[in-house]
């Protein structure tokens, strides 16, 4: 999808009341933030993007409990666009529940690997607990594969459908859904990165006697490359097992911080969901 000219056209009226224009200033920043992005698949960028997402839809649904949004959405005119956002709604509500479970898979494969590294064992065994780790990664990215088609498809939808004429929220809803894609994507295509195949100079920088200063962005590629450096070897240092472990350790805090924000955000799209059900049932 052409993520950096979508998230440019995003656009809502500029007469707004206080909670709507708080939700256009959310959305000017997560989309600058994310153009800025759109180039890099930082761990530092993925959780300022999934975090703001979080804000975004916090104020959404500060909007949507308001009685006079209720009302001017329960109009029969929005009848169709607001049964539209509720679908759309639990479809990245499904997404977001999904990915969730990815982060979740990565975390609980990196455990399990700092924690047979951390009992030391001959080499030999290592070896085979970076296999196991290595299967995991790619069992996960290809789950994370069919997670990006199903939020294509949803992409795809919610393109074609046309705003013209509609209320402020409706517009806002809708934006916010476009830049939740966005969101969604970056951090996919982060735990979706193929399993690294370092080049020597790239190992040399990250192994720089053990101090760690250099670093790739992306603790899953940084993790891959530690690990291959430490296999490769006839070997297996003290050195190279801390350093390996430090960088497992530096990847289990990321999927955690990630984890708990994409907790925040089901949350956030539940309550719009059920916002939006009781418009529809009014």
């Amino acid at each position: 999808m052409n993520k950096s000219h979508q998230i440019r056209s995003l656009s809502i009226p500029s007469k707004l009341n206080p909670i709507n224009q708080k939700i256009e200033q959310e959305l000017r920043r997560l989309r600058a933030k994310e153009e800025a992005s759109a180039s890099t698949s930082t761990s530092e960028s993925i959780i300022i993007g999934v975090s703001g997402l979080g804000k975004l839809y916090e104020c959404i649904n500060q909007a949507l409990s308001l009685p006079m949004t209720q009302q001017t959405l329960s109009l029969q005119q929005y009848e169709k666009h607001v049964c539209e956002l509720l679908k759309g709604c639990s479809s990245l509500l499904n997404i977001c529940n999904s990915i969730k479970e990815a982060v979740l898979h990565q975390r609980e494969a990196t455990n399990n690997l700092e924690s047979s590294l951390s009992e030391k064992e001959e080499s030999s065994k290592i070896g085979s607990n970076v296999a196991s780790y290595t299967c995991s990664r790619k069992e996960g990215i290809r789950k994370i594969r069919d997670i990006l088609s199903s939020l294509n498809q949803l992409n795809a939808q919610v393109l074609e459908e046309e705003d013209c004429h509609l209320s402020t929220v409706i517009k806002s809803l809708r934006c916010v859904s476009i830049i939740n894609l966005s969101v969604f994507e970056s951090l996919l295509c982060f735990l979706s990165m193929p399993v690294a195949k370092p080049k020597r100079s790239l190992v040399s920088k990250l192994m720089n006697k053990g101090t760690g200063k250099c670093n790739t962005g992306n603790e899953m590629n940084d993790l891959d490359i530690v690990l291959h450096q430490l296999v490769s070897g006839k070997l297996v240092t003290e050195e190279k097992l801390l350093f390996t472990l430090k960088k497992s350790k530096a990847l289990v805090d990321v999927m955690q911080g990630i984890e708990i924000k994409l907790e925040n955000i089901c949350k956030h799209l539940s309550e719009t969901k059920v916002c939006l059900i009781k418009v529809v049932s009014f």
